[in-house]
């Protein structure tokens, strides 16, 4: 089973309720997001100022697969 993991630059898992600094030095606080749908997509995040890029904080979504 596929799952996935919002991470930062470092391969960093990073929660919900964390803050976060956009590539602008705006910070936010991260309320959920919705990984990628298919190959090429980067999946959403979303703060308390709306809905972004996961790059626009730099962050990104990594699969990840269920041992079990």
């Amino acid at each position: 089973m596929q799952n996935w993991q919002l991470v930062d630059t470092n391969n960093t898992p990073v929660s919900i309720g964390a803050t976060i600094t956009s590539f602008r030095g705006e910070t936010a606080t991260l309320k959920g997001g919705k990984p990628p749908h298919h190959e090429g997509s980067t999946g959403r995040v979303w703060v308390d100022g709306g809905e972004y890029f996961p790059g626009v904080f730099n962050l990104k979504w990594v699969s990840t697969t269920d041992e079990a």
